[in-house]
């Protein structure tokens, strides 16, 4: 197969796609997840147990989320270094994923409406916990 139809089959699978992930029908891809590479986290969404997902707000995600990395809660969050520092009026959103092990996989979502119409398309719907992350 040629890469122009290699690429093209890839990228017409994709059912959501920003900055810091994509969802295809088979996958989530949580971009610069792993601290120091920067490599990618693959999660088959057939292991997806639970969605939480929260509107950023500052005052209210402290010590809860942080830039990349761990916080106080069992959720290891992808690089966005700006997760902690935007104002309450954006429209980004933390979402952490609960595959069933101890650490859960964190990251934001720019447009949450389009990601979760995606994702539910591929999961059922007592499997997502609006405004709420994981403690």
């Amino acid at each position: 197969m040629s890469k122009e139809k290699e690429k093209a089959t890839y990228d017409s699978s994709t059912l959501y796609k920003d900055k810091y992930c994509k969802l295809t029908k088979t996958n989530l891809r949580i971009r610069t997840y792993y601290f120091p590479t920067g490599q990618d986290k693959i999660i088959d969404v057939d292991k997806i147990q639970l969605v939480y997902y929260k509107k950023q707000c500052p005052s209210e995600d402290c010590c809860q989320v942080k830039g990349w990395g761990m916080s106080f809660t069992p959720v290891w969050w992808a690089c966005d270094l700006a997760r902690g520092i935007r104002r309450s009026s954006s429209n980004y959103y933390n979402v952490a994923i609960d595959t069933g092990s101890i650490t859960k996989k964190g990251f934001t979502v720019i447009n949450i409406n389009e990601f979760l119409a995606s994702l539910r398309q591929l999961i059922s719907p007592e499997k997502f916990i609006p405004e709420q992350i994981p403690l």
